[in-house]
């Protein structure tokens, strides 16, 4: 009776797994990154003083460092042109081209507020308690973006051209447009401050797939923290990473091994000799070196694939070496997959010969990729999901 148990527990996973990888949010931040080019200097204007001196006075006020502010404009979603009302209808996808709306991709009054008044405020909540920056207290006129260009696709009111924007040391632009595939939402950075700190972003969130659930909130908060900073190009920018070669039989991997990364990747995995965090490979122009690497960890809020969605310190660190940031250690969220692990997980491949050192995070019998519980289940040869 047990076996007979176990045998139909194995089909249920390999039979829903189809159903389960629909509600995977699979991020293009990398293709989305090319696009868009590198971010803009903004245009900082001070605010006025009433007299010569009164800038000083108002910035010698200021703490030094305090949570991180934002801002989020919404034009797009209150002009009908922007998004879809009905089945069939063609809308621009702000990368460039247009996509035939479904029904799914409807933008409705529940879920325009579900996305403005619980999506979007508990995501930058996770941000705001995490993140601490030197308050910006000018203010931020945005420039012209360049026409043809993946941010001169999303609306920005014409007074921010202008006048501009001040209170905030993060500007959002949403935007509720058809997504495709497995990606529901993406988000970028368009300008940054001298220092390089961005300070405007864009970010599409798609109505086929936004609910009321914490995994919207984790797939929107992952958006933002590439709008933050979070990829390739600025970890490179700032010198964070490290080509290790021969891991696992591949040729070469990328780490982020700047200070605070390689300290809490050691702590993590119990791994002392840990060269740092990886990042993915895998994925093509999508998803790769721009997220920590899958097989390492899965659940983490900066995977490529969400799950989970995990805020732990392996992100945080990432963000403090950035040198924008000041991170809450104490706000750090635990994730189980790979801590305590030892070196093995992250030097030794997960399957061989069919057997796997971790068979309480991998599942060697199923002919799909699945994550179940905290465990992958690894198909049968090559996975889309890699075992090295």
């Amino acid at each position: 009776m047990r076996h007979t148990v176990h045998v139909l527990r194995l089909l249920l996973l390999c039979c829903c797994a189809g159903v389960f990888a629909a509600a995977e949010h699979r991020c293009i931040f990398d293709r989305i990154s090319r696009k868009a080019g590198p971010p803009m200097r903004a245009i900082v204007r001070e605010l006025p003083g009433r007299e010569r001196g009164g800038m000083q006075v108002l910035t010698a006020s200021v703490p030094d460092w305090a949570p991180i502010r934002f801002k989020v404009f919404s034009e797009d979603m209150n002009n009908s042109s922007r998004y879809c009302t009905a089945a069939g209808e063609s809308r621009p996808d702000l990368e460039g081209g247009t996509r035939v709306c479904r029904r799914k991709d409807v933008l409705t009054a529940e879920k325009k507020s579900i996305i403005l008044n619980q999506v979007f405020p508990k995501a930058i909540k996770l941000h705001m308690d995490r993140l601490h920056v030197q308050p910006f207290m000018n203010v931020l006129v945005v420039p012209n973006f360049t026409a043809g260009t993946l941010c001169g696709y999303f609306e920005i009111p014409s007074s921010h051209h202008t006048t501009g924007v001040s209170g905030a040391d993060m500007l959002l632009y949403a935007a509720a447009a058809p997504t495709r595939g497995f990606t529901h939402a993406w988000a970028v950075a368009c300008f940054a401050l001298d220092d390089r700190r961005p300070v405007v972003g864009v970010m599409n969130i798609g109505p086929g797939t936004v609910t009321e659930s914490e995994f919207s909130v984790r797939v929107a908060a992952h958006g933002i923290a590439h709008a933050l900073g979070f990829g390739r190009r600025f970890f490179e920018a700032r010198n964070m990473t490290q080509t290790i070669p021969e891991v696992r039989g591949k040729e070469n991997v990328l780490v982020v091994s700047s200070p605070k990364t390689l300290e809490k990747t050691r702590a993590h995995f119990n791994c002392t000799s840990a060269p740092g965090m990886e990042l993915e490979d895998e994925g093509g122009d999508l998803t790769a070196w721009s997220h920590w690497k899958r097989r390492n960890a899965k659940d983490e809020l900066m995977a490529a694939i969400n799950s989970a969605g995990y805020y732990t310190a392996l992100t945080m660190a990432a963000f403090a070496d950035l040198g924008f940031y000041r991170v809450q250690w104490d706000m750090a969220e635990r994730m189980p997959w790979g801590s305590n692990s030892g070196c093995e997980l992250l030097t030794q491949k997960c399957l061989t010969k069919g057997v796997t050192q971790y068979p309480e995070m991998f599942l060697p019998r199923c002919k799909s990729t699945f994550c179940y519980a905290h465990r992958i289940v690894l198909p049968w040869g090559t996975a889309i999901l890699s075992a090295a």
